[in-house]
């Protein structure tokens, strides 16, 4: 299997050492820090008096700092996509913007270091394993790339392969973004993000370990089966058990087409992918205490011929307590009924409030939470595509984002949950999808 000249697609080498990766973010502070003198100088030639959060924030310098990220994959980039998952009440929004950037933007290994990869983990014969494989992948993201491949016993499959270094670096790579966004001004010094970046670190390092992946996709697959209504309606893969290993994730192929695209061909599956996944993600949180928490559309995939959904990425499949659930339910129960003083004790419960930000932040939050569950008060079907629910959120997020005596970071599972809730919600109302979201959630509105 010889590697081939890939001119198509963007590709650079993974840093793999920490001492590469370190250097790689030290120069990127220099890029900074030098846009910062360039364009401040040209703006005192011309007799302006930038603010120097101007000159921080200036397109270029956002620009690289995500490219930058993109280029270094793994932790430094999976941070940034944890960061901005907010929504814009945890981050100012031109960093929040930038970040955005890092969910789908990513580039590939060029095919040397792929096959040292492949080595590393499969051994000097590693193309004696398989039939067939192909060195363009078919999918890239922040830990690793996808490429189709077939065993010798003619079993299509689904390869994922880690990049170098990711995992060993997971630690110091977090610890060297979040001192270069501070002392790049681009993160708040006074924001304390602690506990979501100990969260990271620890959900980065399941994430990277593919053994993990691999039990969590077998017993959230059989979790389904047990506890799901319309189990028959997904589509998950199997595992080759024999040729996955900790960096490596080999699952069977299954062939659909993005839901967009699927959509688009069939107007039906507009309402009815949504529908589907909305309550998915009710029985995930309030039934089953587990939830993939990963809501990037590419994880999704539909198959016309066997009228499935196909459920594709299992790293960030998240578990909650009993406690935490039956509180979160209270609070959204709470909330879709505009009852505050029960939304406060649920919060509370949760421990969404600190002490220190408690009223600073406390009725903008509650305003928040009752807004968001609009969709769930609603008589019939939800027209996500015509909503403005988004933009209303987002304006009052900003009422805790502009002052910062109000910023502070939710508690971790809740941030989770809304990265998860928010995305979905984007994609219906990419979809134009109608939802009679009040329907699906009155199927869980008693916990058994």
């Amino acid at each position: 299997m010889t590697p081939p000249d890939n001119k198509n697609r963007r590709s650079a080498t993974v840093p793999s050492s920490r001492l590469s990766r370190m250097a790689s973010l030290t120069g990127l502070a220099g890029r900074v820090a030098g846009n910062l003198v360039t364009e401040g100088s040209k703006q005192w030639i011309r007799g302006q008096r930038p603010a120097l959060s101007e000159l921080l924030l200036s397109r270029r310098n956002l620009e690289q700092v995500a490219d930058r990220l993109a280029r270094m994959r793994g932790a430094a980039m999976k941070l940034g996509q944890l960061i901005s998952m907010d929504s814009g009440v945890l981050l100012p929004p031109e960093l929040a913007q930038v970040l955005e950037r890092l969910r789908e933007d990513a580039v590939i290994m060029p095919a040397a270091q792929l096959v040292t990869v492949l080595e590393q983990n499969w051994g000097s014969n590693w193309d004696q394993r398989l039939a067939q494989f192909s060195f363009e992948p078919i999918a890239a993201a922040s830990i690793g790339q996808v490429h189709r491949g077939r065993t010798r016993e003619g079993r299509d499959l689904a390869i994922k392969i880690q990049y170098p270094g990711v995992r060993r670096s997971i630690d110091s790579d977090i610890d060297n973004v979040v001192s270069l966004l501070r002392l790049s001004g681009l993160l708040p010094r006074d924001l304390d993000i602690d506990p979501l970046v100990a969260e990271a670190k620890h959900q980065l390092k399941l994430e990277t370990d593919y053994q993990h992946e691999q039990k969590q996709l077998l017993a959230y697959d059989l979790a389904l089966q047990d506890g799901f209504r319309h189990y028959q309606a997904l589509a998950l893969p199997g595992v080759d058990t024999q040729n996955s290993t900790e960096q490596i994730l080999c699952m069977d192929y299954l062939a659909g087409t993005g839901l967009k695209s699927v959509a688009a061909q069939q107007p039906t599956l507009k309402d009815h992918i949504p529908t589907l996944l909305l309550e998915l993600f009710f029985c995930e949180l309030f039934q089953l205490r587990c939830v993939q928490t990963d809501p990037n559309p590419a994880n999704y995939q539909y198959s016309l011929e066997r009228n499935q959904l196909i459920l594709l990425d299992f790293g960030a499949v998240r578990h909650f307590t009993a406690d935490f659930v039956h509180h979160y339910h209270g609070a959204i129960c709470a909330a879709t009924d505009r009852n505050a003083p029960q939304l406060v004790e649920a919060l509370e419960a949760l421990g969404f409030f600190s002490q220190q930000h408690d009223a600073a932040n406390r009725q903008v939050v509650l305003d928040i939470f009752m807004e968001a569950t609009e969709p769930l008060r609603t008589s019939g079907g939800y027209d996500f595509g015509r909503s403005d629910l988004a933009r209303r959120i987002h304006e009052q997020g900003m009422a805790i984002s502009s002052d910062p005596e109000a910023w502070h970071t939710p508690p971790a599972d809740v941030l989770f949950l809304h990265r998860k809730m928010g995305g979905l919600f984007m994609l219906a109302a990419q979809l134009g999808a109608r939802v009679d979201v009040q329907r699906i959630f009155s199927h869980y509105r008693e916990l058994p």
